[in-house]
Formats: structure tokens, C-alpha cells, sequence
């Protein structure tokens, strides 16, 4: 009895401690008030239990079914973990309402996307917390049963979550392999061309090879007059073309500067012919003689600024233009190529020519690109410049579609893609108005990095929704950012399209995101192998004395028969420490002295014997051969020393490019004047001397 009273005290004090006392537990850690924060909460998981309060923790929810879903893998689970933690509060509750409505805006496919989900767990944590109405009498007060949250609204939350977390992984290994592409490539940078390395390909051989940057598919940057001196942070090693815009017939235009330090730069230049007023361009293709005059001009321009060609950007032409337009074309194109034949020259479209005025067959005849652009907004639906899929008329892979079907190469294709947002005012009607374009760099600098963004899956594009106090949107900002023009880059070169044009460098000023993804789709790293070379010094045998005779020997027979066939290969070979002139210069020198010797005694016997002498006859045949001889020799000599004005390659023009005749050549010519020579004096010259005048 004792025992049992002891026990029933003990619990009362323990209920007065723990309803009186305003202690609150916080998984692990106690504090010991009601308002007591001042220790750090540490959030512990609790096990799941079952929902018997109508109300549960989002968090405790997909943790635990996680937790005993079967099929979930460690590392999902602890990713869950790990996101939910850091966008929610320990304090914030789901309630089923909650999770029936994250399960149906995750069915949505422009919110599966991780930013996405992000922001829609934001959007209920933004909800404001219930507060209690103020109550001065002693009763407790009744919680109000809520809906339960079932089972299958859970799981089919976890099955929504999960492949978006997957696709966050592949997107973190992307952006690791991106960094690790970019590291070798900007390793390059200010590589000279001409720096060759060896590559090992075994323990004894390997091979020579130079590397360059080059381009998978054309990059085009536009710089308009109005980004300033916003060209000195490009990166000129990532744009394969540097276009310039622009040039207008417009009296109230700028002038372009005398010096253009963008050009300055750049390596391969060209520029914009743009117009947007509609009577100047009716006046333009009118009259032939005000198409010569801007002909005229712009040849003028590529010729001052060493520009390669020109890009023809009209806006706003209709179906009655059509014809006088191709004529404008091919007017230009015979011009430029007549002036310089590699002058290029693009022509920038609309993506939908409901107007019919381009008549790209005909066009394509003249062109060397086709700008299709996609920095125009319309309509009354708020949207990107630039979806991937949508509307026929201006989303990507419809109006590619639709241009592939004139029969006309992929790659004449470049997509005109552009660095502008664009900002639309929502209207209660349903439809929005496009009230500006916005810049990116702008965009970064109005928003915050934990802004949340939505992310359109259909249309490749980012959103950012702006709310008034009641929780309605009232106006979107579309743009692109690394991770839709990543997609988009991939479509390019999957499509074998022609490249990207970017509308207007210098709308990125101040970060490098855009250049990043920019120069990891389209700069490669371009090998060239040279030759097989060993990696060990090649120890030659020791040679006899007539070992190196026969050598030498071989040595100089071969450069005899490159004197007679290619003469060139021997000015390579004494860029490479061959000195060929001395060894026939002594041989002429002892020819000389044989021939010298030949003839003394020649004359010693024919004074000594007379016309008697038996041997006079072999005598002289073997003194003219050996003069003959040491003529060839003193010839080869001299042919092969650089030092004489007939050589291959004079001293005084060393590094000069080889122009020289093969030595056959030279002997035939020689010996063609001989013979010449000799019949003229027989046939016309010996028939006019009398009988006294011969000798």
C-alpha cells in the first residue's frame, strides 16, 4: 500500500514539474523557459509515428517514408534530409491541404525542376503560423481536428521529390565536369600556335603534337554601339567572330569612331547593316541607285576596319518586298565577292515569316549564314524570347523544324539567342503586357541569389514571379541563365546547326556565368599529331674508316639527286645542320688540281714526242672529261653555297621562302644555249666568212 502511494505521488509531481514549470523540449536539447531560445536547437529526426492529431511536420513526413520506403537509396534519403532541413523551419507545419497541393503543382512539369521545388517549399513556408485568440479564462484550449495526410499522398510526394533530386545530382557532376573542361582549356590561353610537345607512347617512342582552340560551331558576338567600353571584359578566345552593330542609312545614327578597339581585339571582324524604319527600307529597295551608294559604304567600312564581311538585319519587311529584296542580296553578294572573294555575308530572319519576304531558297545562294533571331517579344502571354518547345511561330524546335524543311543545310542555321530578359505585367483578364526588356546583369543585381526561380521545363526558361500582399503574381520576369542556355547550346550542336549568335554582348557585364557555359559547349581543344620521334637518344654503331666513307658517300649521292629533283628539301636540310657546300668544294678543289696536273703533263709530252706520241689522243679525252667534271662540281658548288647571289637561299634573306629551279633544269637550259649558239654559227655566221677569213 505503501509502495502504491509512493507511486501515485510521484507521478502528480512529475505532471505539476512538466505543466507548471513552462519547460519545453526541443528534440535533444532542454530549455528550461517558455521563451528560453538563447541555446542553440539542435533538430534531431524523430521516428514517424502515426498522424493522430490531424497535423504533422512536411519534414517528419518524407523523412519517414523515405525511411521505410524500400526501394530508396541512402543517398536520396540523406539528400532529402539534408534539403528540407535547410529551407524549413523546425516550426513549420504541413498540413494535408499542404501536401495534396505540392503533390499537384509537382505534377506540373515546368515545376519539376530542383529550384522549383525550392520555392513551392518557400511558398508554404511564407505561410504565416495560426495565431491563438486571446482567452483570459482558465479553460485549455481545444484543438480543432484537421484533415488527416494519407499515406498515398505521401508516397506519391516521395516519388515526385526523388527524380528531381536525381536530376540535381547529374546537374552537380555536370557543373564539376564543366569546371574540370574549362581548366584544361583556359590552360591554353596565350599558347603559341607553334609549341609542340611529345607524347609518349611507349618507353622508347612517342609523338610530337601542337594545340590550339578552335570551335565546334560558329560564336558569334554582337557588340552594339550602345555597350560602350563594356568589350574590354569579353573573352575574345570564346567568340570565333567579333560583329560589330552597327552601320544604318539613318542621318540621326551615331558615327562610327575612326578607331573601333573592339575590332582592335577581335580577330575575325565583321559588321551589321540593321534598319528598322519602315519607309527607309521601302526607299532602300526601291531605287538601285541608293542600293549602290550603301553598297559602296559598306565596302568602305570592311576596308578601313580590315572587317570580313557583313550581316544584313531589316526589320519589319513584307511579302510586296520579297523580290526587291534577293535582288538587294545578290546585288551586294556580286559586289563583295568582286571586291575580296572571301567576304561573308548572313542575313538575319525572323523565326516566322508570316509576311513571306524572305525567300530563303533563292537567298541561300548568297548567304553564308542565316541569323535566325530570337530576341523579338510579342504576343499577350507572358513567356521567354527564346522556348524551346510552345508556340510554332517562335519557339525553337518548331521553327528550326520548319526552316530544315526548305531544303537548306543545317548548318546555314545560327540561332540569334539573346542576353535579355524579358519583364511582363500580369493582367486580370488573363492577358499580360510586355512592358521592357531587362538585362541579365540587372536581373542579378535586382534579385538576390536565394530568390526563388521557377524553371518552365517545356520552354527551357527561368521565371521569376513578383507577388503583392495578398499572395498574387502581378508580374514575371523571364530570362536565360547557365542552365537554360546549356540545353540550348546542346540542341545547337546536336542539330548540327551552324552555331550561336549572341545578342548583346556586354548584357552579362559583371558575371562570368553565361561566358562559362558559353566557352565549354563550343571551344575544343584541336590536336594536330607531327611525327613519330624516339624519347631515347638513337645510339649509332661506330664505324669503320670505310664504314664513314661509304656514308658520307651515300650522304652526298643523295643530296646530288635532290639538287637535280627537289632543291628546296636540301635548304630544310641545312636549316637542320647539314652543310653539303663543303664537301663539294673540296672535291671541285682536287678535281681542279687532277685536271691541272692532266694537262702539264699532256703538254710536257706533246713538246717532248711531238704529234708521235701514241697516247696524245687518250690523253686529251681524259683532260677534256676531267675539266668537264670539275666544271660540274665547281657548278654544284656553287649552287649549293649560300654566300653567291644563285644559291637556294641567300644569307642576306635567311628565314625567305626557297625559290630555286632543280639543277636539271638549270643544265638543260645551259646546254640548250651551247647547241643554240653552235647552230647559229654554222648556219648563219661560218656561211658569210670567205676563204681568207677562216683560220
Amino acid at each position: 500500500m505503501y509502495s502504491l502511494f509512493k507511486n501515485i505521488i510521484g507521478i502528480f509531481l512529475f505532471l505539476f514539474i512538466f505543466l507548471f514549470t513552462g519547460t519545453k523540449i526541443y528534440a535533444n536539447d532542454v530549455h528550461t523557459f517558455r521563451y528560453d531560445t538563447t541555446l542553440p536547437k539542435t533538430i534531431n529526426l524523430p521516428a514517424f509515428q502515426k498522424d493522430t492529431t490531424g497535423k504533422v511536420k512536411l519534414l517528419q513526413k518524407i523523412v519517414a517514408a523515405l525511411q521505410f520506403r524500400r526501394n530508396a537509396r541512402a543517398r536520396e534519403q540523406q539528400r532529402v534530409i539534408t534539403i528540407i532541413r535547410t529551407v524549413m523551419a523546425d516550426s513549420m507545419v504541413a498540413t494535408a491541404a499542404d501536401i495534396k497541393k505540392l503533390n499537384a503543382e509537382l505534377s506540373l512539369q515546368q515545376n519539376q525542376h530542383f529550384d522549383s521545388l525550392r520555392a513551392l517549399i518557400d511558398k508554404i513556408m511564407s505561410r504565416p503560423d495560426p495565431v491563438p485568440a486571446t482567452d483570459n479564462t482558465e479553460e485549455e484550449p481545444i484543438d480543432t481536428p484537421v484533415a488527416p495526410v494519407s499515406e498515398a499522398d505521401v508516397t506519391a510526394l516521395i516519388n515526385k521529390i526523388i527524380p528531381i533530386l536525381q536530376q540535381k545530382e547529374v546537374e552537380e557532376r555536370d557543373s564539376a565536369a564543366q569546371q574540370q573542361r574549362l581548366q584544361k582549356i583556359r590552360a591554353l590561353y596565350g599558347r603559341a600556335s607553334d609549341k609542340v610537345d611529345t607524347l609518349p607512347v611507349n618507353d622508347s617512342i612517342g609523338k610530337t603534337y601542337t594545340l590550339q582552340l578552335g570551335h565546334k560551331a560558329a560564336v558569334i558576338g554582337i557588340h552594339p554601339y550602345w555597350m560602350s567600353d563594356k568589350f574590354l571584359h569579353y573573352n575574345y578566345t570564346t567568340i570565333s567572330e567579333a560583329n560589330y552593330y552597327g552601320y544604318t542609312t539613318s542621318v540621326n545614327a551615331g558615327r562610327i569612331p575612326d578607331s573601333l578597339q573592339f575590332f582592335n581585339l577581335a580577330n575575325n571582324r565583321t559588321f551589321t547593316f540593321y534598319e528598322t524604319d519602315a519607309a527607309r527600307i521601302d526607299a532602300l529597295l526601291k531605287d538601285e541607285t541608293s542600293q549602290l551608294h550603301c553598297i559602296d559604304s559598306l565596302l568602305l567600312l570592311l576596308q578601313r576596319y580590315h572587317a570580313e564581311g557583313v550581316n544584313i538585319w531589316l526589320g519589319g519587311l513584307n511579302g510586296k518586298q520579297r523580290s526587291a529584296f534577293t535582288s538587294f542580296i545578290g546585288l551586294l553578294y556580286n559586289n563583295l565577292t568582286s571586291a575580296h572573294p572571301q567576304y561573308r555575308l548572313t542575313i538575319t530572319i525572323p523565326p516566322f515569316d508570316d509576311a513571306a519576304a524572305y525567300d530563303l531558297r533563292a537567298l541561300n545562294g548568297f548567304t553564308t549564314h542565316f541569323l535566325v533571331d530570337f530576341t523579338k517579344a510579342g504576343g499577350t502571354t507572358a513567356g521567354p524570347l527564346s522556348p524551346m518547345k510552345g508556340d510554332a511561330r517562335k519557339a525553337i524546335e518548331p521553327v528550326i523544324s520548319r526552316l530544315l524543311n526548305q531544303q537548306i543545310p543545317p548548318s546555314r542555321f545560327i540561332l540569334l539567342l539573346s542576353y535579355y530578359g524579358t519583364e511582363w505585367k500580369k493582367g486580370a483578364d488573363g492577358r499580360d503586357l510586355f512592358t521592357r526588356y531587362i538585362s541579365y546583369s540587372d536581373i542579378k543585381k535586382r534579385y538576390p541569389s536565394d530568390t526563388s526561380v521557377y524553371y518552365d521545363e517545356d520552354a527551357i526558361a527561368a521565371v521569376i514571379r513578383e507577388k503583392d500582399a495578398a499572395g498574387t503574381v502581378t508580374s514575371e520576369i523571364w530570362f536565360d541563365n547557365a542552365s537554360t542556355l546549356d540545353v540550348k547550346y546542346d540542341f545547337i550542336l546536336n542539330t548540327g546547326l551552324g552555331g550561336v549568335a549572341v545578342w548583346p554582348l556586354g548584357a552579362d557585364d559583371g558575371y562570368g556565368e553565361l561566358w562559362d557555359v558559353l566557352t565549354d559547349k563550343f571551344v575544343s581543344i584541336d590536336t594536330t599529331f607531327l611525327a613519330t620521334v624516339p624519347l631515347v637518344p638513337v645510339t649509332e654503331p661506330t664505324l669503320s674508316w670505310w664504314g664513314k666513307l661509304v656514308q658520307k658517300l651515300r650522304h652526298e649521292a643523295h643530296v646530288l639527286k635532290l639538287m637535280f629533283t627537289d632543291p628546296c628539301q636540301l635548304d630544310a636540310e641545312n636549316r637542320h645542320g647539314h652543310n653539303d657546300d663543303t664537301f663539294f668544294v673540296w672535291l671541285t678543289l682536287f678535281l681542279l688540281f687532277i685536271t691541272l696536273l692532266i694537262g702539264f703533263l699532256y703538254a710536257y709530252n706533246l713538246r717532248m714526242k711531238g704529234t708521235a706520241w701514241k697516247w696524245r689522243k687518250t690523253m686529251l679525252r681524259v683532260l677534256v672529261g676531267s675539266v668537264f667534271v670539275t666544271a660540274f662540281f665547281a657548278i654544284a658548288a656553287g649552287f649549293l653555297n649560300r654566300d653567291v647571289p644563285f644559291g637556294i637561299t641567300p644569307n642576306m634573306t635567311a628565314g625567305a621562302r626557297c625559290v630555286t629551279i632543280p639543277m636539271l633544269d638549270a643544265l638543260l637550259i645551259f646546254a640548250a644555249g651551247i647547241g643554240l649558239g653552235m647552230l647559229i654559227m654554222r648556219l648563219l655566221i661560218r656561211p658569210l666568212l670567205t676563204h681568207e677569213d677562216k683560220p
